[in-house]
């Protein structure tokens, strides 16, 4: 769903690229955080992905934003903050079964 929708409001296909770029460095962050710190966090672990995607996403869409699409990059950017808002309540419900 973010991906689809942040290419359909990115006219440039190396916007797109770079935000796929982005995208990956904070998939290869999630990846890596337990061997990165030692004492990492469960909830911190599975909020990776939803609080920097959330703010990249957010990021993204607002320097794209200009006079011509600003209605639809506006809709787009309140559509996948609610999704993210959705995720991230669902992720806190989650429980690690062994600690």
């Amino acid at each position: 769903m973010i991906f689809t929708s942040v290419e359909e409001v990115t006219k440039d296909n190396s916007k797109f690229k770079d935000f796929l770029d982005i995208s990956n460095v904070i998939i290869d962050y999630h990846n890596q955080y337990g061997e990165i710190y030692e004492n990492a966090n469960f909830n911190d672990f599975l909020m990776i992905i939803p609080v920097n995607f959330s703010t990249m996403v957010s990021g993204f869409l607002c320097g794209l934003e200009n006079e011509t699409n600003a209605s639809t990059v506006r809709i787009t950017r309140h559509v996948l903050s609610e999704y993210g808002l959705k995720v991230m309540s669902d992720l806190k419900k989650l429980n690690p079964v062994h600690d």
